[in-house]
């Protein structure tokens, strides 16, 4: 059984956010506070654990989409956007270390955040 907060954060993680850092900001709360929600939920078989190097992602459980003929549907386009867009939520912690201007810090973000949107867009037609 999910709590209110846990069902919000499956919600979010819904749109294509997978990391502890971008969840916590997303919903206001500390990164520690966003693992520990996530490995809750990890424990409870609601989402797996990927670790990439050093980074950790999340992805919910879910059942296997089926399109009409009832075979899996796959997008290739669709997973590399979502790769692109753990990337660029990779290297955003050490863009952040750099002497960049603001609007270069900006122009860093708007990538990401456009990658987010198409895949929340994708996700939810």
């Amino acid at each position: 059984m999910l709590t209110p907060r846990e069902r919000e954060i499956i919600e979010v993680m819904n749109r294509g956010i997978h990391s502890p850092t971008i969840l916590a900001a997303e919903l206001h709360i500390t990164q520690s506070g966003a693992t520990q929600a996530l490995q809750k939920l990890e424990k409870k078989g609601v989402v797996t654990r990927t670790k990439v190097g050093r980074n950790v992602f999340y992805r919910p459980i879910q059942e296997e989409k089926v399109d009409q003929t009832g075979a899996p549907e796959t997008n290739e386009d669709l997973e590399l956007i979502r790769e692109s867009y753990h990337a660029l939520s990779k290297v955003w912690g050490h863009v952040l270390r750099l002497d960049l201007t603001h609007d270069e810090l900006a122009k860093v973000r708007d990538a990401r955040n456009l990658l987010e949107e198409i895949l929340a867009k994708r996700k939810n037609p």
